[in-house]
């Protein structure tokens, strides 16, 4: 049972079976809405879009409320990983499984990996989060429990985020709570087979890897391209070689990578996903080694993550190359 599997199961969720409020079809949508629905089928890979089909029965309203949605959501100030957060932890505490499947996916465009998304149902407490995204899963409880942010969590907040991206906030969980409130009532479930197919079908692995590589890759590049970028990754960045030792054998191995170093910490891209047997050798040991520009270096305190979660630790500069995969992070030991 993967990630999705778990959280589809929480008793959190209460469906109207079956649904009270049908789909729209084109006449009742309006051509604009219409479009605009079968649009997302294509990028989801679904036969139809409830998301435009059930609020797009009032043409005009549905109008208004896109320009709202739009700048809350997709147009305003908050990072992409911060809007991403607070939509799951929001569609957790209102129990909208519509909602909280189609942000699973989609979360990773923001770099949240799986393991992130589902901590999200631990809450702000989870020991995972890193200071922000926990005062940020707070504030959006507290939203929900009491519609006020705290003075004390309104403080963690002031230390991340201005005045603008403090409104948008309020605004954002206000949003998804009144969406949440039409769709349930209307019974949407995620529609059948989305995201398994389509241009965006690779979201999310079925393993909870995270992989963007097909699986049988690793093993084409252990017994081929490894042998060939071994000669030149230990003296090239952004390529290093990564050390480890076999979990059964007790062999060395060599893995080559593309690696980034910033200070203390070495951040490894991993975008045959966190299954390969180089990085549960690492995890398993808990330490490894790395040579880079020519020099061997002792590897403690291995872990995996992501970009949002590792936060400001991550050079700017890296951030794209490591955003879409998760990330495997070291200390290095100084000889």
């Amino acid at each position: 049972m993967n990630a999705g599997e778990r959280l589809a199961a929480s008793p959190r969720w209460r469906q109207a079976v079956p649904p009270r409020i049908a789909p729209g079809g084109p006449a009742e949508l309006g051509p604009r809405t219409w479009l605009m629905s079968r649009a997302m089928s294509l990028v989801a890979g679904t036969d139809g879009a409830r998301l435009f089909d059930l609020p797009g029965r009032d043409p005009r309203l549905m109008r208004r409320y896109l320009r709202f949605a739009s700048s809350v959501v997709l147009l305003g100030r908050l990072e992409r990983a911060d809007v991403e957060l607070v939509t799951l932890r929001t569609a957790w505490n209102v129990g909208a499984w519509y909602e909280f499947f189609h942000h699973l996916h989609l979360s990773r465009l923001s770099g949240l990996s799986v393991d992130s998304v589902e901590r999200v149902a631990e809450g702000p407490q989870s020991p995972g989060w890193n200071p922000r995204q926990a005062a940020l899963l707070r504030a959006a409880d507290e939203l929900h429990a009491r519609r006020a942010v705290s003075e004390p969590t309104l403080a963690e907040l002031r230390g991340f985020l201005d005045q603008s991206r403090l409104v948008e906030l309020c605004l954002l969980v206000g949003h998804y709570e009144m969406l949440a409130m039409y769709l349930k009532t209307a019974g949407a479930v995620p529609e059948p087979g989305a995201w398994e197919r389509g241009p965006l079908s690779w979201l999310r692995s079925p393993d909870d890897s995270d992989r963007l590589a097909p699986p049988w890759l690793p093993a084409v590049n252990k017994r081929l391209t490894n042998r060939v970028q071994g000669v030149w990754a230990p003296y090239l960045p952004p390529y290093a070689v990564i050390v480890h030792r076999g979990r059964n054998s007790g062999r060395e191995y060599r893995t080559p990578v593309a690696a980034v170093r910033s200070g203390r910490l070495l951040f490894v891209a991993l975008p045959y996903g966190d299954r390969t047997d180089w990085v549960r050798n690492l995890l398993a040991e808990g330490r490894g080694g790395v040579e880079r520009l020519g020099r061997l270096h002792r590897l403690s305190r291995v872990r995996v993550t992501d970009v949002p979660t590792a936060g400001e630790a991550v050079p700017r500069y890296a951030r794209r190359m490591l955003g879409l995969t998760k990330v495997l992070v070291a200390e290095i030991e100084e000889s």
